[in-house]
C-alpha cells in the first residue's frame, strides 16, 4: 500500500466481523437493558426501605425542631417586646413621680422660705420694738437725771 501524504500516521481499523468480534461495552442489547433496569429497581427498593425512610424521619425531626425553635424565638421576641413596653411605662411613671416630687419639694422650699422670712420679720420687729422701748426708757432716765441736776 502506498502511503498517502494526507493520511500519514492514521491507522485504519477494519470493521469487525459480526460473528467473530468481541462485544463492545457501548453496544446496547435488550437483555443488558432489562438487567440494568431490574438492578436499578431492586437497588431503589432496598435504598427506599433501608435509607430513604430513616432519612425522611431525620428530616422530619429536624424540621420539627427548627419549627419549635422558631416558635420559641417568636415567643421570646414577644416577651422581650412586652418587657420593653412595661419598662417604658415604668420609666415614664418614675419620671412623672420624680417630677411630682420635685414640684412638691419646690412648694415646700417656697413655704419654708416664706416661713423663715416671716419669722425673721417678726424677730426684727420684736428687736426693733425692744430697741425703741430701751431708747424710750433711756431717754426717760436721761430726762429724769437732767431734771434732778437742773433742780
Amino acid at each position: 500500500m502506498e502511503a498517502d501524504p494526507h493520511t500519514q500516521g492514521v491507522v485504519e481499523v477494519p470493521p469487525a466481523a459480526a460473528h467473530g468480534a468481541a462485544p463492545n461495552v457501548m453496544d446496547v442489547s435488550a437483555p443488558m437493558m432489562i438487567l440494568t433496569w431490574v438492578t436499578f429497581l431492586l437497588l431503589a427498593l432496598v435504598l427506599y426501605k433501608v435509607a430513604w425512610k430513616p432519612i425522611l424521619k431525620v428530616l422530619d425531626m429536624r424540621e420539627k425542631s427548627t419549627r419549635d425553635a422558631l416558635e420559641q424565638a417568636e415567643k421570646a421576641r414577644a416577651e422581650a417586646a412586652a418587657i420593653e413596653v412595661r419598662n417604658r411605662e415604668m420609666l415614664q411613671a418614675a419620671e412623672r413621680e420624680s417630677q411630682k416630687l420635685v414640684a412638691e419639694a419646690r412648694v415646700a422650699a417656697q413655704e419654708t422660705a416664706r416661713l423663715v422670712q416671716e419669722r425673721a420679720e417678726q424677730k426684727s420687729k420684736a428687736l426693733l420694738e425692744e430697741a425703741r422701748r430701751d431708747i424710750e426708757a433711756a431717754t426717760g432716765q436721761a430726762r429724769a437725771a437732767l431734771r434732778l441736776e437742773i433742780r
